[in-house]
């Protein structure tokens, strides 16, 4: 029988290859996002990246979670995929206006470092999600037991924000943004393309050598694997393992659950690709406007309402397990209710900081609590055959659908101007009522969560 103590070493190993998976994640999630736009000042090209990289997370997680499972390896995957991972991640800064120009001269530039991107941005997914969501998500269902699970999973939930406060004192210190602001206005795409370029190629490869040195540490840092190999069934047969009616009928639990969690992440992803892009484009284009000198006015508002959000997600992490999880679901789905709506209106600092500070803790608690409980409800010795499930419902579809329905709002709203490929679009704060729509659903399985619990006897009081 597992033990509910976690050695230093275990600590260690989570944390740091946690920070570093989530440090990557951050870029891939945000900052290539800036990128994108500052090369091509269109939001359509981060919407492709989205979506592609959604459908690569899936595809890659569904394979190499039943291969992990099946060859009873983990390290190796965690390891070999993070140095690779770092590879991945220095090729964003080869992908400008400028070398897209050059290298392709007959076609259009914007398109190209488009194009690139994505299959970039396909590659780096592979690599993160073998090393990342495939076999490091279930190596800390390996060694985590109920007990903890409440404790790490909050530790763990904060790293994705820690990471994004480290992402913005990094953009702050290579002076990397989205746009040059007002300053900018009267040079060419092609121009201030250029000017933006190199601080970006800086960024990219300090944090891709992180990620790199991360997995060659890793390789010392993390224990011999623990599993045995599951070779019950037949690889491709276990794919479509957690697809079975049967298997559903008996994990109902994990199963709503995961519904709940599809729906509160698909209202995050409505606005996650954009909001870096949105307060630093100019409010002709629909945004706040937070470029140029005012850029690090919003690196401040930013940080604050990160950290602020990670303190309350720690706090309240320390009494999970022994109060009860799901309880915790409730408040942080209404935080977040109230962050979008404030959102919505803010237009000064200080009411995007409180908003924001919802927001993130909203988003910390409830992926916090959504975490442990499929990590509790997954079966043993089958945590890998239920990666691939759970990266359908919890990364592919929110990704997809939450990313596709702001750009469709974004369509209507009139905010856009002619670039080089045609009609570009901008994000708008419309997203922030998409989130509202989305997170108002999650209630609904949230409730049969409940009373599925309350049918089966399970204590809430104790843990979901």
């Amino acid at each position: 029988m597992k033990s509910s103590h976690l050695r230093w070493n275990d600590w260690l190993g989570l944390l740091l290859v946690g920070l570093a998976g989530q440090l990557a994640w951050a870029i891939e999630n945000g900052q290539i996002n800036l990128w994108v736009f500052s090369q091509t000042q269109d939001s359509s090209y981060i919407n492709w990246m989205t979506t592609a990289s959604a459908i690569a997370a899936t595809v890659t997680t569904f394979f190499m979670g039943a291969l992990s499972d099946r060859l009873g390896k983990r390290k190796i995957f965690i390891t070999g995929g993070y140095c690779l991972w770092g590879l991945s991640v220095i090729l964003f800064g080869l992908c400008s206006y400028e070398n897209m120009k050059n290298a392709f001269p007959f076609w259009n530039a914007s398109l190209m470092v488009g194009v690139c991107m994505v299959i970039c941005d396909c590659v780096m997914t592979f690599f993160g999600s073998t090393a990342n969501d495939a076999c490091f998500n279930a190596y800390v269902t390996d060694i985590t037991v109920p007990e903890n699970r409440g404790k790490v999973e909050s530790i763990l939930s904060t790293l994705p924000l820690l990471a994004n406060i480290l992402m913005t004192g990094a953009l702050m210190v290579f002076g990397a943004s989205a746009t040059l602001g007002e300053n900018g206005s009267d040079l060419s795409l092609e121009e201030s393309a250029k000017i933006l370029a190199e601080p970006w190629f800086l960024f990219f490869l300090v944090f891709g050598l992180f990620v790199l040195l991360t997995g060659i540490l890793s390789f010392f840092l993390l224990p011999k694997d623990q599993i045995k190999p599951n070779r019950e069934r037949r690889y491709f047969s276990s794919l479509l393992y957690g697809f079975r009616p049967t298997v559903i009928k008996n994990n109902r639990r994990f199963y709503i659950a995961l519904l709940t969690f599809m729906i509160f992440n698909t209202a995050i992803d409505a606005f996650l690709p954009y909001y870096m892009v949105y307060f630093q484009n100019s409010p002709a284009n629909g945004g706040l406007g937070f470029s140029g000198e005012q850029i690090y006015l919003f690196y401040i508002c930013l940080l604050v309402a990160l950290v602020g959000a990670s303190i309350i997600t720690i706090v309240v992490g320390l009494f999970m397990d022994k109060v009860g999880r799901l309880w915790f679901l409730i408040p942080a789905l209404l935080s977040s209710l109230i962050g979008y709506l404030l959102m919505y209106f803010a237009s000064d600092p200080v009411l995007v900081t409180i908003a924001g500070l919802l927001m993130m803790s909203g988003y910390l608690i409830g992926t916090a609590v959504l975490g442990a409980t499929l990590r509790d409800e997954t079966p043993v010795n089958e945590t890998g055959l239920f990666q691939g499930v759970r990266m359908i419902f919890v990364v592919m579809i929110p990704m997809i659908v939450g990313s596709n329905v702001s750009n469709l709002v974004f369509s209507f709203t009139g905010l856009s101007y002619e670039g080089e490929t045609g009609t570009g679009l901008a994000p708008t704060k419309d997203m922030f009522l998409v989130s509202l729509i989305f997170m108002l659903l999650s209630l609904i399985p949230l409730y049969f969560l409940f009373s599925i619990s309350k049918k089966e006897g399970k204590d809430l009081r104790k843990r979901a």
